[in-house]
């Protein structure tokens, strides 16, 4: 399974560290940032494909629930968890559909049972094809299904990024930003400038050193590696 790519939210350094070494413990669980300050959850929800929030809830200028409020008008699939001292705000996250209600001082044995059902969700959640990319182009942030992404070409700095119905998204990215957001069990590279759905993947040419990608009724070939070859040949059963 793919890491579960996690930001924590709490205005004490102190609770911010001591979850993230409880965290540690789960190597599924990715911890990106640990942010201390609310008002600078957005840039990296704005930049970054996040899959986890674990969010106080008294917190100065902006409080846990209000900022759940302000999280869910942008991003209304992220999945949040409240760690908090106080279990008077429950009914309000329950409306802002949060995960789990934890209380602090956090118990290791209620800490574990909310991570496995967190991994349960996700891999249900990424099986259906629910998961969802942050795309930025030139003049709008974009939220894409990964299973509707096809392949990823690089130009310069940019990525074109082919979706099965016909659209092409220019990401304001490089392709390594981009593959870095997309499931690694998924998504492969062909060569430098391309990175395919395996889904979509029907035939390689070993001898040719190319792939036939088929999607809805187009089909496309596309270069690549014996580097690939090889990885293909390790990531698939032949019979």
């Amino acid at each position: 399974m793919s890491p579960i790519k996690t930001i924590l939210v709490d205005d004490e350094m102190e609770a911010l560290d001591s979850l993230d070494i409880l965290l540690s413990e789960y190597p599924t669980i990715q911890v990106l940032h640990k942010i201390s300050d609310p008002i600078d959850v957005f840039p990296v929800l704005m930049s970054s494909t996040i899959d986890l929030i674990f969010l106080d809830i008294k917190m100065p200028v902006l409080s846990g629930i209000d900022l759940l409020v302000k999280i869910r008008k942008c991003n209304s699939h992220v999945v949040v968890v409240i760690v908090t001292a106080f279990d008077n705000y429950s009914m309000e996250a329950v409306k802002l559909h949060v995960f789990s209600y934890m209380l602090k001082p956090i118990v290791r044995v209620e800490l574990e049972q909310t991570i496995n059902e967190l991994i349960k969700f996700f891999k249900t959640e990424r099986k259906d094809g629910k998961q969802k990319i942050v795309i930025n182009s030139k003049s709008t942030t974009l939220l894409v299904p990964i299973a509707d992404i096809v392949y990823c070409e690089a130009e310069g700095s940019y990525t074109f990024i082919y979706l099965k119905d016909g659209t092409k998204i220019v990401a304001t990215s490089s392709i390594g930003h981009v593959k870095q957001k997309l499931c690694s069990e998924l998504f492969i590279r062909l060569n430098r400038s391309l990175v395919v759905n395996s889904d979509f993947i029907t035939s390689v040419n070993k001898k040719e050193k190319t792939c036939v990608l088929k999607y809805d009724k187009n089909e496309i070939k596309l270069p690549v590696t014996q580097l690939f070859i090889r990885d293909f040949n390790l990531l698939f059963t032949h019979v």
